[in-house]
């Protein structure tokens, strides 16, 4: 992903049916801009997209400073594909890659939103730790057989 994608990956996280949000308040409550990613891509952010015919399908950005997986968006449309398992792959190989032996995302712990259950399933634990509303989920780094 490049900073040039920032426009089409949002307009992928703002289509997004569970946990929706707004421009305004990935700005507001977040401080997430097109600008502050552009230049925070060239530091210490990675994302990876996944496009179809063209289109960005989904994706997923992480945070090599602290670890993060900041996020994981995947289209209404591609939803069952397992777009969202490939990106959030490519971004937590990254972060491993990176130094990190415990990488970690924060979820909407309802439980009538799939999020947790689809990282539970990837394996990523919960450690009980919230990060204001949002729960804490931890995947430790695979030991090499």
């Amino acid at each position: 992903m490049t900073a040039a994608d920032l426009d089409p990956v949002l307009a992928v996280r703002l289509s997004t049916h569970e946990n929706a949000i707004t421009r305004q308040e990935l700005e507001e409550d977040y401080g997430i801009t097109t600008e502050g990613l552009a230049r925070d891509m060239k530091t210490h952010i990675r994302g990876w997209l996944c496009e179809v015919d063209g289109r960005v399908a989904g994706f997923s950005m992480g945070d090599a400073s602290n670890g993060e997986v900041q996020v994981v968006a995947v289209h209404p449309d591609f939803e069952g594909c397992g777009i969202g398992r490939r990106v959030l792959a490519a971004v937590c190989d990254w972060l491993f890659a990176e130094g990190h032996a415990r990488i970690w995302l924060a979820a909407n712990p309802d439980l009538d939103i799939r999020a947790t259950g689809f990282y539970e399933k990837l394996g990523w634990r919960r450690n009980g730790a919230m990060k204001g509303e949002d729960e804490i989920l931890v995947l430790v780094k695979p030991s090499p057989r």
